[in-house]
């Protein structure tokens, strides 16, 4: 009989283990997807803060200066590392870093869950955090251009996109132009 509740005994611990090992594991995800959307948000604003830039230099017929922006970002690493906070508090983290990347343009985030992975019957892990880091970058959809009496056609991954920046229904947007997406 005594082995018996060694045994049942033994099995409560074994199961309560693996639901701490499941539970850091709930954790770690959670930070993971919280780096993730905040990588991603840095990018996508980097990106954003090209708009004025890039929407003067068609307007302009610029193409000099449309080769030289569809190819590098704004060097204004507030705001984008503004939005990563935002990004991994809305996920339940906090960045701890946040870094830019130049070649090519990008932003890493390293961040750190706002809860430690709860009560388990592992001894000193109920306040362990969770640490993660994601890298999104922005990367050029549209590496020529061309410019003949005022239209601009750009030669993009996806084929040729003509520009009229002068026509009134005319709105830029940044997708055609650029592709924000994770990579680790």
């Amino acid at each position: 009989m005594g082995i018996y509740i060694v045994a049942i005994t033994a099995l409560f611990f074994l199961a309560f283990a693996f639901f701490a090992v499941g539970q850091a594991s709930v954790a770690r995800n959670s930070a993971q997807s919280a780096a993730d959307a905040a990588a991603l948000a840095a990018a996508r604003e980097s990106r954003d803060e090209a708009h004025d830039a890039l929407l003067a230099a068609l307007k302009a017929g610029d193409t000099d200066k449309l080769g030289h922006l569809l190819q590098l970002l704004g060097d204004d690493d507030e705001g984008p590392c503004r939005m990563a906070q935002v990004f991994a508090n809305d996920n339940g983290a906090r960045a701890d870093d946040c870094e830019r990347s130049s070649d090519p343009a990008g932003y890493t985030v390293y961040v750190q869950s706002l809860h430690g992975i709860g009560k388990t019957v592992v001894h000193d892990a109920d306040d362990v955090r969770a640490e993660a880091h994601a890298t999104a970058e922005v990367t050029s959809r549209c590496p020529g251009l061309e410019s003949q009496g005022g239209i601009i056609t750009f030669t993009c991954d996806d084929g040729n996109v003509t520009v009229d920046p002068k026509a009134d229904d005319f709105t830029l947007d940044l997708s055609v132009f650029y592709a924000v997406h994770l990579t680790s």
